[in-house]
C-alpha cells in the first residue's frame, strides 16, 4: 500500500494535535460543568482570540470580529450597503463571493482571465481610475488557479480613488503574510479551516472605521448589546456582526494555532510553501502535464492546477497522494507540514505518469 502524502491544504488543512487538544480540553470540561466553562470563555478566552487574530494581521481588535465563516459575514456586510453601489468582480471568482452581489441585483463589471490565470489588472485600475465601479470585491488568491493579486497595488490605487476594496483572504490567511496596517483594505473576510488549519465552523471579519461609518452594521449578534446606564442598550459596533452561540471549540482551536503559527514565524512558513512550489514547478517544467499559469510564484499561491488528463488524479490518489480532483482539474498544495522529500516523491511519480 502507497505511503500517503497530504497535499490539499487549498481544500481543507490538517489540524495539529496541540491546537486540537486546546478545543478538547474546553469540552471535556462541558462534560462537568458546562456553564462555568463556557462563561469563562466568553469573558476571558473570546477577547483574547479576538486579539490574537487582530495581531496576527496587524489590525486593531476594534476592528475585528469573530463570524462563522466567509459566506455569513459577507452576506452580512452587503446587506449594510445601499444596494446601488456598483460592484467590480472577476468571473472565476468563488460563488460564495459572487452570489451576494448578483441575487441582491447590483450593478456588475465583470473581469476576466484571458490566459486562464493571470486576472486583467489593467481591467481592473480602468474601472477603478475611471470610477465606473464603488467596490473591488476579489479574493485574494483565485481557488481554482492559485492567481495572487498584490493587495497593496489594489488597495492604494482603490483609496486613491474612493472605491470600497473587499478581500476573501480564505485562500490566502495563514500562509501569506496580512498586514493590514500596510494595506488599504475596508473589508476582509477569511475563513480558517484551510491555510489556518484550524477546523471549520470559524472565521474573521475585519471593517475599517471609514467603512464602517459610512455602512453600520444592519444585524445584531450576541455581543451587540452593552449595559448603558443600567440597561440592555444596541450599540452598533464590529462586534454587531458575531452571531450568537459562539463555537468555543473552533476558536479554541484557532488561538491555538494563531500561537503554534506565531511561534514558527508566519514570514517563515510563506518562505518553506514558496520554496516547495518552486521546486515543483521547475521540476515539471519538461513533462507532459499541463499548468494553468506559468511556471513561476511571482503571482501565484503554494499551490498548483494541472489539467487532469488521461488520468492522472486518479493515478495520484491510486499512489497514496491526497489531492483536489474537480472540475477537469488536479489541485496540488504545499503547507508547512509539507517536505521536499515529499515534494520529490510527487515529482518521481508524475515523472513516472508522464513516461
Amino acid at each position: 500500500m502507497a505511503q500517503t502524502t497530504y497535499l490539499n491544504t487549498a481544500g481543507c488543512g490538517l489540524i495539529a494535535p496541540e491546537a486540537l487538544a486546546a478545543g478538547n480540553a474546553l469540552y471535556e470540561a462541558f462534560t462537568t460543568n458546562s456553564s462555568t466553562a463556557s462563561e469563562e470563555w466568553r469573558f476571558n478566552e473570546e477577547q483574547r482570540t479576538r486579539e490574537l487574530m487582530a495581531a496576527f494581521i496587524g489590525a486593531n481588535a476594534n476592528n475585528v470580529a469573530l463570524v462563522p465563516n466567509f459566506s455569513w459575514a459577507l452576506n452580512a456586510v452587503v446587506q449594510s450597503l445601499k444596494g446601488t453601489e456598483r460592484v467590480l468582480l472577476y468571473k472565476g471568482d468563488y460563488p460564495s463571493l459572487l452570489e451576494p452581489f448578483r441575487i441582491n441585483n447590483f450593478a456588475i463589471t465583470w473581469v476576466d482571465a484571458p490566459d486562464g490565470f493571470h486576472i486583467d489588472m489593467d481591467a481592473v485600475r480602468s474601472a477603478v481610475t475611471n470610477r465606473t465601479v464603488d467596490i473591488v470585491a476579489i479574493s485574494h488568491v483565485q481557488w481554482n488557479s492559485a492567481f495572487r493579486i498584490d493587495l497593496k497595488d489594489i488597495g492604494d490605487l482603490c483609496h486613491k480613488h474612493g472605491v470600497v476594496f473587499i478581500v476573501d483572504a480564505t485562500q490566502s490567511l495563514g500562509a501569506i503574510t496580512i498586514d493590514l496596517s500596510q494595506l488599504n483594505t475596508d473589508v476582509l473576510i477569511s475563513s480558517h479551516y484551510k491555510w489556518m488549519n484550524a477546523g471549520f465552523g470559524n472565521g474573521t471579519l475585519y471593517i475599517a472605521d471609514a467603512f464602517m461609518q459610512q455602512y453600520p452594521p444592519v444585524v445584531g449578534g450576541h455581543n451587540s448589546y452593552h449595559m448603558v446606564a443600567d440597561k440592555w442598550m444596541y450599540v452598533p459596533s464590529i462586534k454587531s456582526y458575531e452571531p450568537g452561540s459562539p463555537n468555543m471549540y473552533g476558536y479554541s482551536i484557532l488561538a491555538a494555532e494563531i500561537e503554534r503559527k506565531n511561534q514558527m514565524g508566519l514570514a517563515a512558513i510563506e518562505a518553506h510553501n514558496r520554496q516547495l512550489t518552486d521546486l515543483f514547478l521547475r521540476s515539471i517544467a519538461d513533462l507532459k502535464l499541463t499548468v494553468i499559469g506559468d511556471l513561476s510564484t511571482t503571482h501565484r499561491a503554494s499551490f498548483v492546477l494541472l489539467r487532469d488528463d488521461n488520468g492522472l488524479g486518479a493515478y495520484l490518489k491510486d499512489n497514496g497522494f491526497v489531492v483536489t480532483v474537480r472540475n477537469g482539474l488536479v489541485r496540488i498544495s504545499f503547507h508547512y507540514y509539507n517536505t521536499e522529500p515529499e515534494t520529490v516523491r510527487l515529482i518521481d511519480c508524475l515523472s513516472s505518469f508522464s513516461g
